[in-house]
């Protein structure tokens, strides 16, 4: 009988190349481009992959609304409106150049402080790093839509709770603002929860600057709503902890007071209240880094916050530059290293694989170009501009009974190698099929020819116990229910 289920089981694993290399397809890849939140969407078969900040036009200039495509590409375009030479220093498109519509295109620029702004004569300017990435991606043909709305609902990271932000009408597109916003709170069942002296002072504030209409505290990071969960206690804000940690992907280890829990290595006071664990906006900022803004009247706090994700999970230490050649503090690579990093007396320099690598003093404090670090090792590296992070991964290893191998994360998930997952169906004792949905509805990853397997999906049948920055996942047998 065991034989015949692991016949079935191998049948089953390979049978799903065929099926992987189907979910494996070219993908469909289109734009998004809003005007008024100077944002560049970037979709992968209808998933935002990449969110990209951008300049567009002026008021008297503006960027083209509509539905168009990718017409041409061009490397180091030449600007012939001042008789530039592609690649110059000097010419504003950039290096790169992807025209959506006749005299319109995404490009580059030599000013990357316009980034951001409403400044161009109608095209949509990028970072010169993040156009590169983008041209790699876009071929001719490729969807672009150019979107303005000043009226926007978003949802917290649970896709719950949705509040409206209202942009400056920039481009006198609309009438009426005031009732619209009135038209989508009623929708939103909210005009009856919001205080009607808050509401009208934040109306008249409409056109004015940006606007959030919320019946609670709004929290964000980077701009990203997170939660509107904010209490207030003895004049303190107090934010759900569970959601931000959630958010940037921090464990929470439980300490002997019921007063305190642990993040990154640091014991922080906390409130329960219902349930929830809550923590100050102060406490928060002292342990993650970066800087809150509060903004009383709009009962709005927002947290400016360059970071690192090191195999999705969050590094504490500094990062510089995020938009250019970005580096790297001293004291985030220790951590990355479980303080293992090997460093100069003075902190001048770092050995990463036998090969010094120089620092650079910002600050008084040592940081290295992530260009630099990345070139003596294995690791990859992935820049999310817009969102102010940078994702590094190193290679993940499972260890199933003493024997290591070696797989893959995607998405903050972990992905096994085939060979693995058969020995795992070969070494089970009970028919996985008539015991548990372990396999129904596993993920399977194609990378270079090899398939990987969503290890996430099988939880009620192994345990596993991630180390060291999900560098490690050691993985046991355990029966099913």
């Amino acid at each position: 009988m065991r034989r015949f289920i692991i016949i079935i089981a191998l049948t089953l694993v390979f049978s799903f190349q065929s099926v992987a290399q189907s979910q494996q397809a070219i993908p469909q890849y289109r734009i998004e481009i809003d005007i008024l939140s100077r944002t560049l969407y970037f979709f992968e078969n209808n998933s935002i992959t990449k969110k990209y900040p951008i300049a567009v036009g002026k008021a008297s200039t503006q960027t083209p609304i509509g539905e168009y495509k990718i017409i041409n590409k061009v490397v180091n375009p030449y600007y012939s409106k001042k008789k530039i030479a592609g690649g110059s220093p000097q010419n504003p498109l950039g290096s790169r150049w992807m025209g959506f519509k006749p005299s319109y295109g995404i490009h580059g620029n030599n000013n990357p402080k316009s980034i951001g702004t409403f400044v161009s004569e109608g095209c949509v300017r990028m970072y010169d790093k993040d156009v590169k990435e983008l041209y790699e991606k876009v071929t001719l043909g490729t969807p672009v839509m150019v979107k303005y709305e000043p009226i926007q609902v978003k949802n917290d990271i649970e896709k719950a709770n949705p509040i409206i932000i209202v942009y400056p009408d920039t481009y006198k597109q609309v009438s009426n603002l005031a009732n619209l916003v009135d038209e989508k709170l009623i929708e939103l069942s909210l005009i009856d929860k919001i205080d009607a002296n808050r509401l009208n002072a934040l109306k008249k504030l409409l056109n004015k600057e940006l606007v959030f209409f919320s019946d609670k505290w709004v929290y964000m990071i980077n701009g990203n709503y997170i939660t509107n969960d904010v209490v207030i206690k003895d004049a303190d804000l107090y934010v759900n902890l569970d959601k931000i940690c959630s958010y940037l992907n921090i464990d929470i280890v439980a300490t002997e007071s019921i007063e305190t829990v642990q993040i990154l290595n640091n014991n922080i006071p906390i409130i329960e209240n219902e349930g929830s664990r809550y923590v100050t906006v102060s406490s928060l900022e002292n342990n993650l880094g970066g800087i809150h803004k509060i903004n009383r009247e709009q009962q709005l706090i927002n947290l400016d916050l360059s970071y690192i994700l090191y195999n999705s999970k969050f590094v504490k230490g500094g990062i510089i530059d995020i938009e250019g050649e970005a580096a790297i503090s001293l004291d985030a690579l220790d951590n990355m290293f479980y303080g293992k990093l090997s460093s100069s007396k003075d902190k001048a320099s770092v050995i990463v694989n036998n090969k010094e690598i120089e620092c650079n003093i910002v600050n008084n404090k040592p940081y290295i170009y992530l260009k630099d670090f990345i070139a003596q090792t294995n690791f990859k590296l992935n820049t999310y501009t817009k969102d102010k992070y940078i994702e590094i991964f190193s290679d993940a290893y499972a260890i199933y009974y003493g024997i290591t191998y070696k797989g893959i994360i995607s998405n903050r998930d972990f992905f096994i190698p085939r060979e693995l997952l058969i020995k795992m169906l070969s070494d089970y004792q009970i028919d996985p099929f008539d015991n548990c949905d372990c396999l129904a509805t596993i993920q399977i990853l194609l990378q270079e020819n090899e398939l990987y397997y969503n290890i996430s999906r099988l939880p009620n049948c192994y345990k596993v116990t991630k180390k060291y920055y999900n560098t490690i996942f050691f993985l046991d047998k355990k029966m099913c229910p």
